[in-house]
C-alpha cells in the first residue's frame, strides 16, 4: 500500500484506477479525503477539522466522503470519527477501512474500497450493530464536493405510464425554497448549483430510480451509481429519498441512501456505490449540458 500525506492528514492510503486517484484517511475515518480525475484539483472539499456547532459530541467536518446512518438526528448521527481506523488488505486490490464501534450508538462503520475497470471504484459501506438492542437505520454515503460545481440528479419519469398515479417525489428541507436560484428543475434532470456567494443553505431529496447522482466541476465529474430497491418491503428514510443533495457557501454534497434495515445485535447491512470519473468536460450548468456531455458517457 502506498501512503501519502495530504494537507493535515498523514498516512493516507492512495488507490488508483485509470485516470482516477483517491486518498483515504487512516488517522480518522473511515473517510475518502481526496479525489483526482485526470490530474484535476481535488474534487472533494477539505475543511479545517471543524467541530459542528451546538452538537457537543466531538464530531468534526473534515470534508471528503464519509459513511453515516439515516435518518439524521442529533446527537445520534453526529458520533465522531476522530480515531484511527483499522486497515485490512483484501483480494483484487480492495482495502477495508473500519472504525471501532461508536460509543454513542454501538454501530461500527466500514468502507471497503476496490478499484474497478473504467476509471472507477466500488465502495461498499457496511454498518454493524455492536449494541445490545435492535436498531433501525439506513446506510448513507455523503460526498462533500469542492465549491463551484453542479449536482446532477436524473428524474425518473413515466410519461406513458398509468396516468392516475404519481411517478416521482421531490422532498424539500425546512430551510430550502423552491425559488432558490441554485435549483434548476427540468423534465429529465434536477440540478443544484454550488454558489460561494450564497447566504443560505438548500437541500433537496428525490427518488432517483435511474440509480445515480453526479457532480460536475472544472472539467471533471464524479458519478455515483447505486442499486435501487423497489417494492413495499423496502422503505427509504426522508419521505422516500434514495438521493439527496445539500449546498451552502462552502461546498455541495451528493448523497445516496439505502433502504431502512432493522439490525438485531451482531447483524450488518451494506450499501454499495460505484464511482466513475469523467474528464474533458465543458462547463455543466444546464440540463441541456447534461444531456449532451454527461449522458453519453454514463455506464
Amino acid at each position: 500500500m502506498k501512503t501519502v500525506t495530504f494537507g493535515k492528514h498523514r498516512n493516507c492510503i492512495e488507490l488508483e484506477s485509470g485516470i482516477f486517484r483517491i486518498l483515504v484517511t487512516t488517522e480518522v475515518g473511515p473517510r475518502v479525503i481526496g479525489g483526482f480525475i485526470d490530474g484535476s484539483e481535488n474534487i472533494f472539499v477539505t475543511l479545517p477539522n471543524r467541530a459542528m456547532p451546538k452538537i457537543g459530541t466531538g464530531f468534526k467536518l473534515y470534508g471528503g466522503h464519509r459513511l453515516w446512518h439515516s435518518p439524521e438526528a442529533a446527537p445520534r448521527s453526529y458520533a465522531p470519527d476522530n480515531d484511527p481506523v483499522e486497515v485490512i488488505e483484501l483480494d483484487r486490490g480492495a482495502i477495508a477501512f473500519s472504525n471501532p464501534p461508536e460509543e454513542l450508538t454501538g454501530i461500527q462503520k466500514s468502507i471497503i474500497i476496490e478499484p474497478i475497470d473504467g476509471n472507477g471504484f466500488k465502495l461498499t459501506h457496511r454498518l454493524v450493530n455492536c449494541g445490545v438492542w435492535p436498531v433501525t437505520l439506513a446506510p448513507w454515503g455523503l460526498s462533500m464536493m469542492a465549491p463551484g460545481g453542479t449536482a446532477i440528479i436524473p428524474q425518473y419519469r413515466e410519461p406513458d405510464g398509468y396516468p392516475y398515479a404519481p411517478d416521482r417525489t421531490l422532498v424539500m428541507w425546512a430551510y430550502s425554497s423552491f425559488t432558490d436560484p441554485r435549483l434548476c428543475i427540468g423534465d429529465d434532470y434536477i440540478l443544484l448549483k454550488q454558489d460561494p456567494s450564497a447566504k443560505t443553505a438548500c437541500k433537496i431529496g428525490f427518488n432517483a430510480d435511474e440509480g445515480w447522482i453526479g457532480y460536475a466541476n472544472k472539467g471533471v465529474a464524479l458519478i455515483k451509481y447505486f442499486d435501487v430497491f423497489d417494492g413495499y418491503e423496502f422503505q427509504y428514510p426522508d419521505r422516500g429519498c434514495n438521493v439527496e443533495s445539500y449546498t451552502c457557501a462552502e461546498f455541495c454534497e451528493i448523497e445516496t441512501v439505502a433502504p431502512l434495515y432493522e439490525l438485531a445485535p451482531d447483524e450488518d447491512c451494506e450499501h454499495v456505490e460505484y464511482w466513475q470519473g469523467l474528464s474533458g468536460l465543458p462547463e455543466i450548468s444546464t440540463v441541456e449540458d447534461v444531456a449532451e456531455h454527461i449522458e453519453p458517457l454514463l455506464i
